[in-house]
């Protein structure tokens, strides 16, 4: 029996510059944005992973790649990512691009 894997993509608000580069400005208040069920997986990533472009200048579909993911753990999940970004390339990724997955192990 293969699960059916739902990409979803969370409106986080407002983008602002790396942590660390600047303060956080006063008054942002933490949002929730829902709940990592068991099984189920976050991807964050900063903009390199989706601005990346191929030679005709076609951004990457990174959710697109994401649907056609099967259950991957973590590792595999950014290393299947990171992959497809340097084919998407040819092999030169022009932006900084951070991956980090988490996944819901809980029964």
């Amino acid at each position: 029996m293969q699960r059916r894997h739902d990409v979803r993509v969370l409106d986080g608000g407002e983008t602002w510059p790396p942590l660390g580069v600047l303060p956080v400005p006063a008054g942002v208040q933490a949002r929730a944005l829902g709940q990592l069920h068991p099984g189920e997986a976050l991807l964050l990533h900063t903009d390199g992973a989706e601005d990346a472009r191929d030679r005709h200048g076609r951004f990457f579909p990174l959710a697109t790649h994401l649907a056609a993911q099967q259950a991957l753990t973590p590792a595999r999940l950014v290393a299947g990512v990171h992959a497809a970004l340097l084919r998407h390339t040819g092999g030169r990724i022009a932006d900084d691009v951070a991956l980090l997955a988490l996944r819901n192990d809980r029964p």
